[in-house]
């Protein structure tokens, strides 16, 4: 059902995206980064590619970490170590290969991953690629939101990525990001000193709806319910074509039955969630708070690079330094509250408008 509210699992419960899981299903490169604003559906065509891939899938929801100040490596081996799970109960012979990495204990379908062993990561992905290799498979290793790994600490998993792009063949990464310039930098792609400077990945970007995409949307989901349609444009204007919230909308609008309510229900909903995750973004950087607020308030009805410059040096009352304001708005950009069209600053997204649009809270 289209307007059911969890990530979707099976394709005739996803609208419009084939394009999109047959790219990540496809496996083109060693590593598939597949893109998106928060609520663009990045995690259903990621579950729904890989339930219809032939290979074992290690899927790791890096979303554990958000509320993580800083992460290490005990962090990701115990991730990884629960993730493996899933795979072994679908191919239990995996088990067998598992159980030759030094710092590993398995048991049952339960893994633990000793975190005083830096190395066992890398021969978990060499065991993995022996047994795909030997079965005629490819072993895929999923890490949703990988943008949440900036935060470790005292391990390099770039070397890691890097290690297992040139030399496993049979081991392939999907990571998803919906901070996408948080990813990027992460990942330093483009950065000479970068270990995986260089490599080709492939990019699957995941659009919001257009109007007319929306409105088939919410007239294929309504008619799964047997009710008939509300006003497409309207319910655009208001929550935008992400389709996290025009889900959010449908699956209310099915049950209260109200245009007028189900538009308030989802931009309340929507808006206390924005802030939520922006007060999480401030978290460590209660210096420039204050500064953060007035730039998203000043940006919600889309301005230019001077403007938010002037807002900001008005609620100060004095002069900031131009490269302050630049750096400020690059952090905005990159963990997705703005994006930038041309010369002005706009929130992504009607919702993030909204909920700075009156004075923040």
């Amino acid at each position: 059902m289209y307007f059911d509210p969890r990530p979707k699992t099976s394709r005739e419960d996803l609208f419009d995206r084939e394009e999109e899981v047959e790219r990540v299903k496809a496996l083109r490169a060693p590593i598939t980064l597949v893109l998106g604003l928060r609520r663009a559906g990045k995690s259903s065509v990621i579950l729904v590619a890989t339930s219809e891939m032939p290979h074992p899938v290690v899927y790791i929801d890096a979303r554990r970490f958000e509320a993580e100040p800083y992460l290490t490596f005990k962090h990701v081996a115990e991730a990884l170590g629960e993730a493996l799970a899933q795979p072994m109960r679908r191919f239990p012979r995996l088990r067998e290969y598992l159980k030759n990495v030094k710092g590993i204990s398995v048991t049952g379908f339960e893994v633990k991953i000793s975190w005083r062993e830096r190395g066992s990561l890398v021969e978990v992905l060499e065991w993995l690629n022996r047994w795909a290799e030997e079965d005629g498979r490819k072993a895929v290793v999923v890490i949703d939101e990988a943008q949440e790994l900036t935060k470790l600490k005292g391990y390099n998993l770039l070397k890691l990525l890097a290690y297992s792009y040139d030399n496993l063949r049979n081991v392939y990464f999907v990571l998803s990001g919906s901070k996408v310039g948080l990813l990027k930098k992460f990942l330093k792609l483009e950065d000479a000193g970068s270990p995986l400077y260089g490599r080709y990945v492939e990019a699957v970007e995941l659009r919001p709806f257009t109007l007319e995409e929306a409105k088939r949307f919410l007239e294929e989901g309504c008619r799964q319910y047997g009710v008939s349609p509300p006003d497409a444009e309207k319910v655009y204007r208001a929550v935008g074509g992400l389709p996290g919230w025009l889900t959010y909308f449908g699956y209310t609008y099915v049950s209260v039955r109200g245009e007028e309510e189900s538009i308030r229900q989802t931009v309340s909903y929507a808006v206390d969630l924005v802030r939520q995750e922006f007060a999480h973004f401030l978290e460590g950087r209660w210096a420039a708070e204050k500064r953060y607020r007035v730039i998203m308030e000043a940006a919600a009805e889309c301005v230019a690079w001077s403007e938010l410059k002037r807002a900001v040096e008005a609620s100060e009352g004095r002069r900031i330094n131009d490269a302050e304001i630049t750096r400020l708005l690059k952090n905005l950009v990159d963990y997705g509250f703005l994006e930038k069209r041309g010369n002005l600053y706009c929130p992504p997204d009607p919702l993030i408008a909204a909920a700075f649009r009156k004075k923040y809270r």
